[in-house]
């Protein structure tokens, strides 16, 4: 179950950066996450802390919830 979550956490960060037209690189920069790190959370291979995800909304300027809005991967 966690594996699949992160995956589809992953998968939503994705979509919501290219929707925004912006690079790994510059979301990790907004997020103050180390660009590595972002690659890992995209590819569903960690779980983040609810610390990370307010820093990940506020990098792509969204609310939290949509970060959690699955069914638009």
């Amino acid at each position: 179950m966690n594996d699949n979550i992160n995956k589809m956490f992953g998968a939503r960060i994705v979509a919501l950066r290219k929707k925004a037209g912006i690079t790994q690189e510059e979301l990790s920069f907004r997020c103050g996450i180390h660009r590595a790190y972002m690659g890992t959370i995209e590819r569903g291979e960690k779980s983040v802390t609810l610390d990370t995800v307010v820093k990940i909304a506020n990098g792509l300027n969204i609310e939290i919830k949509e970060l959690f809005d699955f069914q638009h991967i």
